[in-house]
């Protein structure tokens, strides 16, 4: 058996030296302005900072922005003002953050809490679209 030659089939490389990794035009301005302050020789400016908005619980109003302490709290007055079990392993179940709630499904709420976890779900689901219509 014969092998052909792998240098006919040779690819060239991909000259990637005009294309840019930056996703949008708002992260061409940034790095910019960035590279701009840098070789002056000021401090980078930092990115705006993003106002808390905080809802009659104490929570804040985007369940992205809330902390693991945020999560217990949701998850201990929800249990509360629904009748759930409120045990010390409720908080123990979800040891994450807000953005972390984002990613979970269904399922993955009623695996951690078979009773009360789709009541979970659905009330994280509807403050999660109630802050992104905002």
């Amino acid at each position: 058996m014969q092998v052909e030659s792998t240098a006919k089939w040779r690819v060239p490389p991909l000259d990637l030296s005009a294309v840019s990794v930056l996703s949008n035009e708002n992260d061409r301005r940034w790095n910019n302005n960035h590279s701009l302050h840098l070789s002056s020789g000021q401090a980078p400016l930092a990115p705006p900072l993003k106002k808390i908005q905080y809802g009659a619980d104490n929570l804040p109003i985007d369940p992205r922005d809330w902390t693991r302490a945020n999560v217990w709290t949701w998850l201990i007055n929800l249990a509360q003002s629904e009748g759930l079990d409120i045990s010390p392993e409720l908080a123990h179940k979800f040891p994450m953050n807000g953005k972390a709630l984002c990613l979970m499904s269904l399922d993955m709420y009623l695996s951690r809490v078979p009773v009360g976890g789709k009541m979970l779900y659905r009330d994280f689901r509807v403050r999660l679209a109630r802050a992104m219509s905002l």
